[in-house]
């Protein structure tokens, strides 16, 4: 038993919404200066129950109490949670780009000085001194919207530590986070723990979990189903929990070792101050993955693919013909579908129906005399609907509330619709539980066995070693290694990368 003091304790908490019992009387203890690791698939009440701590939402009145620091709490809004010290950092990022990383740190509790106003210059001080306990080398008077992803997810972060939070809740903090700034993210946890501060860390990458936490608790179908110590227990054991059965051995099912003719050959292709020199081919049957660090020029290079970037350099052959592919309608006429790194942005509208998104990638399949057919667009989704089980009440349902993983397998489906001879993935398991990684994998394999090229980008070594049947490691915008079969491990793969 853990002799710290509690500081958060939740009881028999309840939350519905319509149609759906998200919570049903969850309950936990966490400890000052504790780690603990909230695991479950989408939908399993995650994100709900720490959007109720920290006052985003009201639980239902059904006898259910929160206690902070031995008192009961009833916080009516986030700013009264996050002012008593308990901050919440979402998945999706929540920062004002058009304001400056110092400004977004210091959102709602920027420095006044009486009858001066913003303390400007210690407001840039202070941002500076938190982004260096990061490790994190970003100018604090930057613009947010001029930073990539990643340093935009350690803004993000730098926010909770500049508050003094006493708990910091963390949901899927390293979703975009090169190896080395996760590295510098669990240093910076670990000191805190020092000082008290207890953490929930959120997360769908079980390594991290055991990586960083002194607890699991997981939650499955809106209970809590599980609280162990991390040290006693497995991954499987945790995995077991979170999905109600074993996963089995197709979490990294690979394709049969089916190649057909050349789908794509790119030769020399490059964009100035990006990637250059990029030359390699993708036939049929094919799982060919893209690996390397963030900011490698992975995604840069599928964009160019896609039509999404225009080369300065090199040629591109569909079919073994050259194309000039100078948007992404050209490639999707060529067969080319790509399911991109941020669904939520680039894949998908989410305020639109479940049945809308999937007709968008080839609407000329559900037009009748130039208008649309909506029993085209019902019979599309209910096509795609049963093959890759996707999880919605209705055909009618808006995209935006339906789990991450059912989300990822709307804008799959979008673009198996269009036929594609090459399907794209950007990061296709980003964000997702692992019943539905396991799904997903299982698909990729079932894509390529069926004579579709596929092409998938993954910053998990485990998943890309784990799917690719052949593999392209990318470092500093050029190619430094292609493997295949056995030759797919991590120390080949580390050595790619590192450019030796």
């Amino acid at each position: 038993m853990d002799s710290r003091e509690v500081v958060l304790e939740i009881r028999d908490i309840s939350k519905s919404f319509p149609n759906v019992k998200a919570l049903d009387r969850v309950s936990m203890d966490v400890h000052a200066g504790e780690v603990v690791a909230l695991c479950g698939e989408n939908g399993a009440g995650k994100s709900t129950l720490m959007k109720i701590i920290s006052a985003v939402y009201h639980p239902d009145k059904t006898g259910g109490r929160i206690f902070y620091k031995g008192k009961q709490v009833n916080y009516t809004s986030p700013i009264e949670a996050k002012n008593d010290g308990i901050v919440l950092i979402f998945q999706e990022l929540s920062l004002v780009k058009q304001l400056s990383v110092a400004e977004n740190i210091y959102l709602g509790s920027l420095p006044y000085d009486r009858g001066k106003g913003v303390n400007w210059k210690r407001m840039h001080g202070d941002a500076k001194r938190v982004l260096g306990l990061l490790g994190c080398h970003i100018n604090e008077r930057m613009m947010v919207d001029k930073l990539p992803i990643a340093q935009q997810q350690m803004v993000e972060i730098a926010r909770a530590i500049a508050l003094d939070a006493k708990v910091l809740i963390l949901d899927e903090p390293t979703s975009s986070l090169t190896d080395v700034e996760k590295q510098n993210l669990f240093r910076v946890i670990r000191e805190l723990q020092k000082k008290g501060v207890a953490t929930i860390y959120i997360s769908h990458k079980l390594d991290e979990v055991f990586d960083i936490s002194d607890r699991v608790v997981v939650l499955r179908d809106g209970k809590n189903v599980g609280d162990v110590v991390t040290k006693d227990v497995s991954v499987e054991d945790v995995v077991e929990m979170m999905i109600g059965r074993s996963i089995g051995n197709y979490y990294h099912k690979k394709a049969d070792n089916y190649v057909g003719k050349e789908v794509l050959r790119v030769e020399n292709l490059g964009i100035d101050h990006l990637f250059s020199n990029v030359s390699f081919s993708i036939r049929e049957g094919d799982v060919l993955g893209l690996y390397g660090l963030v900011g490698a020029g992975r995604s840069e290079i599928v964009e160019t693919i896609f039509g999404i970037r225009q080369p300065t350099e090199g040629k591109i052959y569909v079919d073994g013909k050259p194309v000039r592919i100078s948007k992404a309608g050209v490639a999707v006429r060529h067969n080319i579908g790509l399911v991109p790194e941020d669904r939520k942005e680039k894949g998908l509208v989410l305020g639109m129906e479940c049945q809308r998104n999937i007709a968008l990638g080839d609407l000329r399949r559900v037009c009748r005399n130039g208008l649309i057919d909506m029993n085209k667009v019902t019979a599309l989704f209910q096509e795609y609907q049963e093959k890759l089980t996707i999880l919605t009440p209705s055909a009618k349902q808006e995209v935006r509330l339906l789990s991450g993983g059912n989300q990822q397998k709307v804008v799959i489906a979008k673009w198996l619709a269009t036929q594609p001879k090459l399907l794209i993935l950007d990061e296709p398991t980003r964000g997702i539980d692992v019943g539905s990684k396991a799904e997903i994998h299982k698909m990729i394999a079932e894509f390529a066995e069926s004579g579709m090229a596929v092409m998938i980008i993954s910053s998990e070594m485990p998943e890309i070693i784990g799917v690719s049947t052949r593999l392209i490691t990318v470092a500093e915008g050029r190619i430094t290694g292609e493997l295949q079969g056995v030759e797919i491990n991590e120390k080949n793969i580390m050595d790619a990368i590192a450019l030796h």
